[in-house]
């Protein structure tokens, strides 16, 4: 019975999936929300969504913690009329959970259900991904907008994981009147390099172009790229457009503009040899409330002289990459027999950390301590941590080198998130 629901599930999700327009070369404006924390709705008082399997509540160990009380239920009010609404999604900044959980899912409204990726957290590893949902828009209501979220226990001792923000995103039709009002119609926003080629050198200029017109007030400008690289969302793709949120704030796009002209530099010297083409696009945010993606520039590459950058992953994990209690654990990963090219090195992961305790050193490589925690006192919440640190070469040896992970602390400890930590060296 269990294998019919989850293969009912599947089929659910893939064919709202599918009905999601597919990404072009058109622009697209959107609209936004972020869903506001309420503790009587939520029911309860930490500021994050806390969702439980559905026996928590009389679990015979965890039943009785203030945890099992969350009810996983999530508010989003829409304003606008959703004739003319092309297309929507849920955004997430979703903790995987207890390692093992599994089935995470949600109905809007009472429709779906809508199938969460799972990220890697049913086969027990540590996760924190930033799944984009499609919903039906015929699932929506105008009003308030009810996300009931739930999951099963899975093999955890306790099916539990927690959405740390929830945004609901709504495309708006090419005819939809408010652009026409704004402005925003017959005004082309594109993207280009300073210099107008399509190399990327080790900084590149990116700007705004406009076509004829004055824009509307611009509020940010904020660039995001597509390429191969360390997995940064968790959602098991390398080769993808990378950046993500931590508390609703873009991390690790290619920049940032609030002033004009609204330009941001690129710093491309460590991001490894590509197999293909790279692509670069614009988040445009108005001050009126409209948002806006603009088409692709793709088509980028590096030039034929550029220094070689090679990543070197752990190929095993451990399951899950965690420590706490003192208890460590360890990976190992190989580079080259030669490192006498190699000109610089770079360490890129993301944990949460809940707590390194008593512990002086609590990640090292080859017995060299990196610093990837935080100094905050209190760290009874855990907090997400993403490092890229520059390493020591003299720290790192031809063949097998290893990475250890200690926490002295008895309750979160720290845990490393997939895809574990990646090292990256650039040749001459």
């Amino acid at each position: 019975m269990r294998r019919l629901l989850i293969a009912g599930l599947l089929f659910l999700t893939s064919s709202i999936l599918l009905a999601a327009p597919p990404e072009g070369s058109r622009g697209r404006f959107f609209v936004e929300r972020w869903a506001e924390f309420q503790e009587d709705v939520s029911n309860t008082e930490d500021g994050r969504w806390r969702v439980n399997d559905e026996e928590a509540s009389l679990h015979p160990v965890y039943g009785k913690r203030y945890e099992t009380t969350a009810n996983g239920l999530i508010q989003i009010p829409v304003t606008e009329d959703l004739f003319e609404i092309e297309a929507a999604e849920i955004y997430l900044e979703l903790w995987g959970g207890h390692p093992g959980n599994s089935h995470k899912r949600f109905t809007l409204n009472g429709r779906g259900p809508y199938l969460i990726p799972d990220g890697g957290a049913a086969a027990g590893n540590c996760t924190y991904t930033y799944p984009a949902i499609p919903l039906k828009v015929s699932h929506l209501v105008r009003g308030s907008n009810s996300f009931q979220f739930t999951g099963d226990r899975g093999d955890a001792s306790w099916g539990h994981y927690i959405i740390d923000n929830a945004r609901l995103r709504l495309y708006l039709k090419a005819d939809n009147p408010r652009i026409a009002k704004e402005g925003l119609a017959d005004i082309p926003v594109s993207v280009a390099l300073a210099d107008a080629s399509k190399q990327l050198r080790d900084m590149t200029g990116l700007r705004l172009a406009a076509g004829a017109g004055a824009l509307p007030p611009i509020e940010s400008v904020t660039y995001y790229g597509r390429y191969l690289d360390f997995d940064d969302n968790g959602d098991g793709i390398e080769d993808d457009w990378h950046g993500f949120t931590l508390d609703r704030q873009p991390v690790n796009v290619i920049g940032r503009a609030v002033e004009q002209p609204f330009r941001a530099s690129w710093d491309t010297s460590m991001i490894p040899d590509q197999p293909g083409d790279m692509a670069v696009r614009a988040l445009v945010r108005f001050k009126s409330g409209i948002n806006y993606w603009t088409p692709l520039l793709d088509g980028l590459s590096f030039p034929a002289d550029r220094g070689n950058v090679k990543r070197y992953r752990c190929p095993v994990l451990p399951v899950p990459f965690w420590s706490r209690d003192h208890k460590p654990n360890s990976a190992t990963f190989d580079l080259p027999d030669d490192l006498s090219r190699a000109r610089s090195a770079e360490l890129m992961l993301k944990v949460w950390d809940g707590g390194e305790g008593d512990v002086k050193t609590p990640f090292r490589i080859n017995g060299h301590p990196y610093d990837i925690l935080t100094e905050r006192p209190d760290k009874f919440h855990p907090l997400v941590i993403f490092r890229k640190i520059p390493i020591d070469l003299s720290h790192l040896k031809p063949g097998r080198n290893e990475i250890v992970l200690l926490s002295g602390s008895d309750h979160h400890g720290i845990e490393v998130f997939l895809p574990g930590p990646v090292i990256k060296l650039r040749y001459e």
